[in-house]
């Protein structure tokens, strides 16, 4: 809904469905029926399958005043939906919004439609997947129903198609009270998203960053720059890649004394790419640093973000401990000709809020744990974690993405 002189939150909203075809000898009644929902979002019950909705609104101020009404009628009926779903067990525990001083933080790789469309996608990454659940369309009415289900304060995806963004995520979650920022990778036409709840959160200000550019420009990573110059191949790939730190400084709406500094990321993602993701997140936790010791002293972090890292690699170690060593492993993760020694630290004490599970990310070829919610452990604890679904849920369909789940990874909660 886009208002002139009106805001959604103050219109009114009367949803009708079209009359069931008269049966012989019945009189034909009235074309439309009203339906009792009068709220924005109305999601239909199985009964109106095989039925076109039509939606009434009336325009509306904050003064109660309203403009005349305007009608639009739904392009084709209601279809079935896909029957039961990978996050229907989960949304049990998530009926409501969590009280005040609690923080419910989602993210989830959604998987970006420029990846999922392919011939590549369709006949060797996801061949049990059927075609019409890789169809965006699909995938994002899943979607919405999923992330509305959570009811969570706060929201960091990764992969998000910017029309995916303006055109269907954004407007729904508005509807939800939920207000998003994204942020696009530039060579992609994919990129972050981070939402908030409106009425628990203000937005104080952004500090987003690409990788590549800040590491050119920003006089805070100069050192690291000058290390990296060092080696000249692994340097030309860091520079190459269009990831990006996604950093919002958030407000508490009831006590303007607390704040939060929220982090979504998502890293390169080749297999034998250690030694990039390791540069990248000196990157972001340098940067992380400044604007929650420097710019905002002492406020709390979540950095959420699909990391590409398993428990044992590097970044994961690197994030948890403060540290990496020199002598790591992961430095020569491709090889020796692509060796790139130096010792990282940073000041954070981190935990992953949901663990180490078995794996956040299930396809044909591979499984495994990639995705994390880091939260400073100083200032925030965890009061509870959603259960990911159960390995039969994930592999009724043999793997991810599937007609019962949107995305190749799991949302962590």
């Amino acid at each position: 809904v886009s208002a002139e002189f009106a805001a959604p939150q103050h219109c009114l909203f009367r949803w009708f469905r079209e009359q069931r075809p008269a049966g012989a000898g019945e009189e034909a009644g009235e074309a439309w029926v009203e339906t009792a929902a009068a709220e924005r979002v109305f999601t239909p019950s199985n009964a109106l399958v095989g039925l076109r909705l039509k939606l009434r609104c009336t325009p509306g101020d904050e003064e109660q005043r309203y403009g005349p009404a305007c009608e639009v009628e739904s392009s084709g009926p209601v279809e079935a939906g896909p029957g039961a779903c990978t996050f229907d067990s989960r949304h049990l525990y998530t009926k409501k919004v969590c009280g005040h001083g609690s923080v419910r933080a989602v993210s989830y790789n959604i998987l970006a439609d420029t990846y999922a469309q392919t011939e590549f996608s369709r006949t060797v990454l996801y061949p049990y997947c059927a075609p019409y659940a890789l169809e965006i369309d699909y995938r994002q009415n899943l979607l919405k129903k999923e992330l509305a289900g959570y009811s969570a304060d706060l929201i960091c995806l990764q992969e998000v198609d910017k029309s995916v963004f303006l055109d269907s995520l954004a407007p729904a979650l508005d509807a939800f009270g939920l207000e998003g920022l994204f942020r696009i990778k530039e060579k992609q036409h994919e990129g972050l998203a981070t939402f908030y709840r409106r009425d628990k959160f203000s937005l104080l200000s952004q500090h987003d960053i690409t990788f590549s550019e800040a590491l050119l420009s920003e006089p805070l990573h100069k050192e690291l720059c000058e290390q990296l110059t060092k080696y000249p191949l692994v340097q030309e790939k860091v520079l190459q890649r269009s990831s990006v730190l996604q950093v919002s400084v958030l407000q508490s709406t009831t006590d303007p004394s607390r704040q939060l500094c929220v982090a979504n990321t998502h890293l390169y993602w080749h297999p034998k790419g250690g030694n990039i993701r390791l540069i990248q997140i000196a990157v972001a936790m340098s940067h992380i640093k400044h604007v929650a010791c420097d710019l905002y002293p002492s406020i709390p972090i979540i950095f959420c973000g699909d990391f590409n890292s398993t428990p044992s690699s590097g970044t994961y170690s690197f994030i948890s401990s403060g540290g990496i060593a020199e002598d790591h492993e992961d430095w020569v993760s491709n090889g020796e000709e692509e060796r790139c020694s130096m010792s990282l630290s940073h000041p954070f004490k981190l935990l992953s809020a949901c663990g180490e599970p078995a794996y956040t990310n299930y396809v044909g070829g591979f499984h495994g744990c990639l995705d994390y919610i880091f939260i400073d452990r100083n200032a925030l604890e965890v009061e509870q974690v959603i259960p990911l679904p159960s390995h039969e849920e994930i592999t009724t369909h043999q793997a991810l993405p599937s007609v019962s789940h949107p995305s190749d990874h799991i949302a962590l909660i």
